[in-house]
């Protein structure tokens, strides 16, 4: 059976963009008079993020707004931005929208029934008997599922397409306490979008242009004894992320020991691997992951960049990473690439990819 390869990619950012020190100053304004802001400051300035994209407007949150006000935008704005990313991907492509087999949207940040994935194939005309699925409430990590279901799609049914959509709306969920978990999130997390098209080699062979990898073997871990340190919760004014000041560490630790099951398993070692996609769940994530796995500052650049010019996305942000790869570091022709994310669990999901 042949692989499955990422045939486009293309990633989509709302329209209002922020600096940190913007975001920085309007958190601190909401809070009055605070002891705290040195603290606050410093978590900022520390966080990596240069500047971010945002579904709202700073003054959104002037007043209190429910989870379903906020809900309700979040329908609202990722509807769009979900079908203008998924139709540059295909005119890239050369593919239509009535060419793709199955749908895979993957989200954390916003819910409703009818979903995503019925309201976005209609808006783009998609055959009524498009295979779709939901993949919802799995983190930073959710692309990685939604890549396999899309792939195993793809082996199934040769010749056919399938196209996955990540996007994350987390600015609609900012909350303005300061405790230094909600500073953390505050001062990381932003919008976006990406989409992947996946196809085989009958079907890549129709493209006209640049490719991106085989997707050769994919792995999971999950730490159940950590399902405190990192979660999302459903409150009466949106969602609540918490991130444990000990993630970083939970992660470095374990790492090294995944990714060299990962590439054993395929007769690799680190050192035949060229591109590294590394998650940028926070600076000090990526800086750990480097220091476990021995990479050069080179190989890590694509995770800095995207965490400076966009934020942490959740599960949207490593296809930013990888379409930074594909785009700056031009892989060539047999080289070995590594996509690592992390998320609620802890989990790490990996995947071996090869141009």
């Amino acid at each position: 059976m042949s692989a499955s390869r990422i045939i486009s990619i293309e990633t989509g950012v709302p329209a209002h963009q922020y600096g940190q020190p913007e975001v920085l100053d309007y958190f601190l304004a909401l809070q009055g008079e605070s002891r705290r802001e040195r603290a606050v400051r410093a978590i900022f300035e520390k966080a990596g993020v240069g500047m971010r994209h945002m579904a709202v407007e700073r003054d959104y949150f002037n007043q209190p707004r429910s989870t379903q006000a906020r809900n309700d935008l979040y329908m609202a704005e990722a509807v769009p931005l979900g079908q203008a990313v998924i139709s540059a991907g295909l005119a890239h492509s050369g593919f239509k929208s009535a060419d793709i087999d199955d749908l895979i949207v993957v989200s954390c940040t916003g819910f409703s029934i009818p979903g995503l994935d019925l309201q976005l194939a209609g808006a783009l005309k998609m055959r009524p008997d498009l295979h779709r699925a939901c993949i919802l409430g799995m983190g930073c990590y959710g692309a990685f599922p939604g890549m396999r279901r899309a792939s195993e799609a793809v082996k199934a049914n040769p010749g056919s397409l399938a196209m996955m959509l990540s996007i994350e709306l987390c600015s609609l969920h900012m909350q303005f306490d300061q405790s230094s978990e909600n500073v953390v999130s505050t001062a990381l997390f932003s919008d976006g979008a990406a989409m992947v098209l996946i196809g085989d080699e009958a079907a890549a062979s129709r493209v006209q242009g640049t490719l991106g990898p085989r997707i050769i073997d994919a792995r999971t871990h999950c730490d159940y004894s950590t399902l405190d340190q990192m979660s999302f919760t459903v409150t009466d004014t949106g969602f609540r992320m918490y991130l444990s000041s000990y993630v970083p560490d939970l992660l470095a630790a374990q790492v090294g020991g995944f990714v060299d099951g990962l590439l054993a398993a395929n007769g690799l070692q680190r050192a035949d691997v060229r591109h590294w996609g590394i998650h940028p769940g926070s600076s000090k994530i990526v800086d750990l992951v480097q220091t476990q796995l021995g990479l050069a500052d080179q190989q890590v650049e694509a995770s800095h960049n995207v965490l400076y010019n966009y934020g942490n996305m959740s599960s949207a942000t490593i296809l930013f990473v990888l379409d930074t790869i594909q785009r700056c570091d031009h892989p060539e022709v047999d080289d070995y690439g590594v996509l690592l994310a992390f998320g609620p669990g802890l989990t790490m999901e990996g995947m071996l990819v090869q141009w």
